[in-house]
């Protein structure tokens, strides 16, 4: 069993009811569905009768202009929906995180969908940490992630790499034209890596500095997930 303070990494099982999964799996599908009608493209071009996992890689092959509206709109919108903002109080996820943070206090959080997508390259997340300068403002206070698969994931099916153990500090990435960041190979290290298999319902929880990535998945499917960054300051901050 791995824990966070030595590994870099945790994974809480039996977190997430099925009924949320499937709630945070409808209101993407229904910001999808929101979008697809707004736009002047008739709304069958959407896919819409089909999964989650089918629908953007069928619709890039028809139209990859349209499809990445629809890609973008989830990304951007998406995380409003109660349905998944929800995530951020979630009663046990509160409790364990609380546990894994101590002695420093919550501060706040930041809730995003994600997604690994053949279709789309800014879905193809390189090697990162998720704090590059560590400040006690901002993204800086940020001290660990709790990733949510909507699905179950493994090496085939966008499950998330690792460099596991205890990281000290970032290392010196570089910014793409979007505002990410990533890790130039030659200052990758060399050491372990280490996918981690993660069941619908469980919590992958990552130390800010642990260096990782996502897996591709097959060419025509997607692999959704929510994203939730928990800022954290000692006690007496403030």
């Amino acid at each position: 069993m791995t824990n966070l303070a030595t590994d870099g990494y945790q994974v809480l099982h039996n977190i997430i009811s099925t009924d949320e999964i499937v709630g945070m799996r409808d209101a993407i599908t229904e910001t999808m569905d929101r979008v697809a009608h707004s736009l002047r493209v008739p709304f069958e071009m959407s896919c819409f009768a089909l999964g989650l996992e089918d629908r953007l890689g069928s619709v890039w092959r028809k139209d990859r202009t349209y499809a990445q509206a629809l890609f973008r709109a989830v990304l951007a919108d998406s995380h409003r929906d109660e349905r998944i903002n929800i995530m951020t109080c979630h009663p046990q996820l509160t409790s364990e995180i609380a546990e894994l943070i101590a002695p420093l206090k919550r501060t706040g959080q930041t809730i995003r969908v994600r997604a690994s997508t053949f279709a789309f390259s800014e879905a193809h997340t390189r090697w990162h940490q998720d704090v590059v300068k560590p400040s006690n403002i901002g993204c800086g206070t940020v001290r660990l992630a709790c990733w949510i698969p909507l699905i179950d994931v493994d090496d085939k099916s966008g499950a998330l790499e690792v460099m596991p153990g205890v990281w000290q500090g970032p290392l010196p990435h570089q910014g793409e034209p979007d505002g990410r960041f990533f890790i130039a190979p030659e200052n990758l290290p060399v050491g372990e890596r280490r996918t981690i298999p993660v069941r619908m319902g469980d919590v992958l929880v990552l130390d800010r500095f642990i260096p990782h990535r996502s897996l591709q998945v097959s060419r025509s499917l997607s692999r959704w997930s929510v994203v939730m960054w928990v800022k954290a300051s000692p006690n007496d901050a403030g």
